[in-house]
This record gives C-alpha cells, sequence and structure tokens, in this order.
C-alpha cells in the first residue's frame, strides 16, 4: 500500500555507428544514411541533441550534412524528412502496434548485440528489460486498446475513473500524479541520454509505448489551463481493499487542483514530465510532441502564476506523498522547458527557483527533490552559474555527499548507501544517486566519471546480487530473488480463485505471478538484514518511482561502460 511516505528532507560506439550500412553508390559516392542502427534517426538526434556526442560522430560524418557536420556538431539543418525507422513505427499510432515480426527481428538483433558484452554489463542489459515489464504491469486503464500489453495476468480495469488510464503507484491502485510525473521524467531522461544502451537490449519500444502511455493520461488530467487533476483514488478506501485490479468496483473520486488551490509541485512535475516527453517523440510524432510540449508550457505557467504546495491545499488526501516545498519541481520544470525551447525566460525561471530554495535544499534525489536533477540537467546544457546559483558546486556536494558519506549518509556493512529518510525504500534513494552518477559521468572529466561510474556500479551490483549483497533485490531476477512482493495484482491467482486480505495479503506462499523487473525497498538499514515478507510495505512494496531512477542507472552503465567491457576491464 502506499502508506504516508516521508517527506525527504569501443563497443557500444560500434553498437550505434558501425552495423552494416547500405554500400556507397554506384558512382563511387557514399551514400547519405538518415539514422544508425538499429532504430534512431537523424531527426531524432539532432532534435535530441546528440549529435554533438562522441559515439554519434561516425553516423553524422555520413548524413551529408542532414545531422551535423563530419564532426557530429550538429550545426546543419535536417534538409528532408527523416524516413521511418522502427522506432517511429512503434509510435504512429497509439492503436496500431508494430508489426509482430518487426518486433521479433529487433528484440532478436539487439540481443545479439550484447552477446558479446562480459561481465556485469550484460546483466544491468537483462535487467534494463526485466525493469520495464514492471512499468507494463503497472498500467491501468484500457490495456486491450494498448499497441501491446505483455502482461497476460493484467487487463482492462478501472474504466470508470474520472480519467482513464495512467499507471498505478505502487502495491496498490491509487493514482498519484506526483510521483508519477518525476518518474515520467527520469525515465524520459535516461531514454534520451542513453540511447545506445536502449538500441542495444531492444528496449526503445517498450520505452516509448510506456512514456506514451504516462504523457497521454498526464495531458488527460490537465482539461484547462488552470486546472489539473493530481490524484484518483481516496488512499483510506483504496487500502481497504486487497484483489484485482479489473475487479475493483464502484467510483473514485478525482481531487483536482486550481487557481485557488495551487499545486506548483504537483503541475510542475507534470510540466517537466511532458516537456521530456516532448523531446522523445518530436521527430516520429511532432504532433503528439507538440501537445506535450503545449500542456507543458500551460502546466508550468499555472505552476509557477498560483504558488503553493499541492498537499497544503489539499493536505486530507495527498497525505501518502505530501510536498515539502515546490521551488525544486518549478526549477526542474523550467529547466526541461528550456531545453526543449531553448527560450531564456525558462532558464531565467529556473534559476530564480533554485536561487529562492538555496538554503532549503538537499542532496536526496526522489519525487520529493529533485534540486541534484535541476542542476545536472541545467550544467549539461552548458548554464554557467548566476546570482546565488552554481551548479558545478551544488554537484560536487552532491558527489560528496554519496561517495563519502556525508549529510546523514550511511554505509551498510556490505556497501549499500542508505540516505538519513526513514528507512523506507532504502534502494529507491540509492539507485536514484546512482543515476543522478551515470548522468553527470556523461560530461565530466575521465577521473570524476570513472568515480561515479564505479559508485553506481557497487550500488546496482549490490540490488542485483552481483556482488556486496548475497541475494538479488529485482522480482524474477538473480540468485533468492523477493517472491512475497507487497504488490495486489500479482498477489491474486489465476481467475476465478477469490483474492481478498485472507486469501492472497495473508497467504505463506510465493505471489502466483512473477511482477518481473520490479525493484523492492530493500533492507531498511543500518544492516543488510531484509525480510522477504508480503506484509511488510516498507521493505517490501514495490512502486513506479522504485524502477525510475534504477533504470536510468542500468541503461546508463550500459551505454557506458559497454566498451571497457569489450576489452575485459569491466568483467565481474
Amino acid at each position: 500500500m502506499a502508506c504516508a511516505r516521508l517527506a525527504l528532507v569501443g563497443l557500444l560506439l560500434a553498437l550505434s555507428c558501425a552495423a552494416a550500412r547500405p554500400p556507397p553508390s554506384a558512382g563511387g559516392a557514399a551514400a547519405c544514411d538518415d539514422r544508425p542502427p538499429p532504430t534512431y534517426t537523424c531527426a531524432q538526434q539532432k532534435g535530441w541533441g546528440k549529435c554533438g556526442e562522441a559515439f554519434m560522430a561516425p553516423f553524422c560524418a555520413r548524413t551529408c550534412g542532414r545531422c551535423g557536420d563530419s564532426a557530429g556538431n550538429g550545426t546543419s539543418a535536417i534538409a528532408s524528412p527523416a524516413p521511418a525507422a522502427t522506432i517511429a513505427s512503434s509510435n504512429a499510432s497509439a492503436t496500431a502496434p508494430p508489426p509482430a515480426a518487426t518486433a521479433t527481428a529487433t528484440a532478436s538483433a539487439s540481443t545479439t548485440q550484447l552477446d558479446g558484452v562480459s561481465g556485469n554489463v550484460a546483466e544491468y542489459g537483462k535487467v534494463l528489460g526485466m525493469s520495464w515489464q514492471f512499468m507494463y504491469a503497472q498500467r491501468s486503464g484500457r490495456l486491450s486498446e494498448a499497441p501491446s500489453n505483455p502482461i497476460p495476468w493484467r487487463s482492462d480495469d478501472h474504466l470508470d475513473d474520472p480519467v482513464v488510464g495512467g499507471f498505478f503507484d505502487a502495491g496498490d491502485h491509487l493514482k498519484l500524479n506526483f510521483p508519477l510525473a518525476t518518474s515520467l521524467t527520469l525515465l524520459a531522461w535516461g531514454a534520451l541520454e542513453f540511447p545506445a544502451a536502449y538500441a542495444a537490449t531492444g528496449q526503445t519500444q517498450a520505452a516509448l509505448e510506456n512514456l506514451r502511455w504516462g504523457a497521454d493520461y498526464l495531458m488527460a488530467c490537465h482539461p484547462s489551463d488552470n486546472t489539473y487533476i493530481a490524484q484518483i483514488g481516496e488512499p483510506g478506501a483504496d487500502h481497504a481493499y486487497w484483489g484485482r485490479p479489473e475487479e475493483q468496483r464502484g467510483p473514485r473520486p478525482a481531487y483536482t487542483w486550481d487557481a485557488s488551490k495551487p499545486a506548483s509541485d504537483a503541475a510542475g512535475a507534470a510540466a517537466s514530465a511532458l516537456a521530456s516527453a516532448s523531446l522523445l517523440f518530436q521527430s516520429d510524432d511532432p504532433a503528439f510532441a507538440a501537445d506535450c510540449l503545449d500542456h507543458a508550457r500551460r502546466l508550468f505557467t499555472f505552476a509557477s502564476t498560483h504558488e503553493g504546495k499541492y498537499s497544503a491545499s489539499q493536505p486530507g488526501p495527498t497525505y501518502v506523498y505530501p510536498s515539502t516545498q515546490f521551488e525544486d519541481d518549478l526549477a526542474f520544470a523550467a529547466a526541461w522547458l528550456y531545453r526543449a525551447t531553448g527560450e531564456e525566460p525558462y532558464l531565467a525561471a529556473a534559476r530564480k527557483y533554485l536561487q529562492r530554495a538555496q538554503y532549503q535544499r538537499n542532496y536526496f534525489v526522489s519525487w520529493d527533490s529533485v534540486f541534484v536533477p535541476a542542476d545536472i540537467l541545467l550544467s549539461s546544457l552548458g548554464v554557467g552559474p548566476s546570482p546565488g546559483v552554481d551548479h558545478a558546486w551544488q554537484i560536487a556536494a552532491f558527489l560528496e555527499t554519496w561517495q563519502q558519506g556525508h549529510n546523514g549518509i550511511k554505509f551498510s556493512p556490505q556497501g549499500l548507501a542508505l540516505a538519513p529518510l526513514g528507512g523506507w525504500g532504502n534502494l529507491r534513494h540509492s539507485a536514484n544517486a546512482a543515476f543522478m552518477m551515470v548522468l553527470h559521468a556523461k560530461s565530466t572529466n575521465a577521473s570524476e566519471a570513472a568515480a561515479c561510474l564505479a559508485w553506481a556500479r557497487r550500488q546496482v551490483d549490490y540490488m542485483l546480487g552481483l556482488a556486496g549483497s548475497d541475494r538479488s533485490f529485482v522480482v524474477g531476477y538473480g540468485g533468492n530473488p523477493p517472491t512475497h512482493a507487497h504488490h495486489r495484482a500479482a498477489s491474486c491467482p489465476p481467475t476465478p480463485a477469490p483474492c481478498t486480505y485472507d486469501t492472497a495479503f495473508n497467504s505463506p506462499a510465493p505471489n502466483p505471478h512473477v511482477l518481473t523487473g520490479a525493484l523492492v525497498g530493500g533492507p531498511p538499514g543500518p544492516s543488510d538484514s531484509y525480510q522477504d515478507v508480503r506484509s511488510n510495505y516498507q521493505t517490501n512494496e514495490v512502486a513506479v518511482d522504485y524502477n525510475a531512477g534504477f533504470i536510468g542507472a542500468l541503461a546508463g552503465l550500459v551505454q557506458l561502460l559497454a566498451p571497457a567491457s569489450s576489452r575485459g576491464a569491466a568483467s565481474a
């Protein structure tokens, strides 16, 4: 159940650029290619700002100026629309899935691409795919109309909700947009920054399907400029029910925020999610991307014009995710809008909110704390310091906090970094920090990047039971994985058997359905002790926000470590 959360105080270059390309034309001139293998179009890479990155340089040199110059600087305009690609076919319509043969071929090819990768990096790629299966399992709404539904024990649910769709937050059936929106932003960010990892593991389609599902829902929750539905379901009533989501009946309330009930944090988080989604979809589905960006702009205007915490405006239903402050969410949203539009007023807004909160911030990353993500995003865009705002200093303090154990960070005997946040979902906090580390590793010097990647690896290896811990904390993966995750749908036996507190929650048997890829909360600390008990929601619940940073960390490690792994340097 979503009980009260504590308010938080070489190889890949080859994978991206060196697969089989069309031969030179008969006249001897090199053919102009519009996409690196296997799925990313020139237009996507230009729109995402990737042509300046090293792994794209060989591809950009072959695009005849449509993506960038021969050095991959991305300075040339696209002369013509990029041709359809596999990735585009999965995006063209929310109701028209790509042909099964295409999906199978893509998956097969991507699996082969990681076959030669040694050590733990290949395991990161495997778990990356499994983790997206958990996202599919958390979807709500008309699953029968989705492009794909790979979870056979999930089907249509809550079709009478005021807004149909979205994702269940955790092991219950609440739809809580504040944590969801931040989770979607982290997921989109990972897909934008580490496309080679997604291509190599065959997870591009899964990422896009789930991110479209989430973006569609957030836009539907924004029916007018100053109206935003940030929560569906009353926690008490929802937690009184233990059963299948498909069988939960009765009306569910939709809680709405407007000019008289500000929601700067929740609406700001939605603006971040939709702005990042607009970048992800702008090449393959420009109309959808434009809708995302339009909603992101208007949500930010609403959030910044009518300031206030959503949980202060409506404290009753929001106790499960109370907000500490909203300046971080507005700064993060403005930073994403600046990346998506290049418009200076958004940069000024991001700086303003970071300056306002300069004495109130912390170095933990979660749905309730996105100061560090805002700094890392702005720094990656080349934004320098401004009065009261020094991104480099703040990032350095974040690294020191987690790597050296400052500001309350402790380490368990086996090496898990433990945030001083009450022991709830400790793996989530470490995974989020690991994601920030791999993001920062892309743009810093070699020595600091190595330290960031080494720290992230230690934490992820602990979660997977590859090093440090003696078990996996990911359902369905590795040695001695959790089998009693606190999750209603997974705990229910196949129909028509009843599913209740008596028959499922209290059952000593493992969950009948394997909730593949779900990261559990993990050891509460300070020791590494953990019990795989369904009733312990503090350590054994799962949640969308638990997996969001975890997925990004996995993708970053795959993309950034695979070249070293191919030389044997990253072998376990």
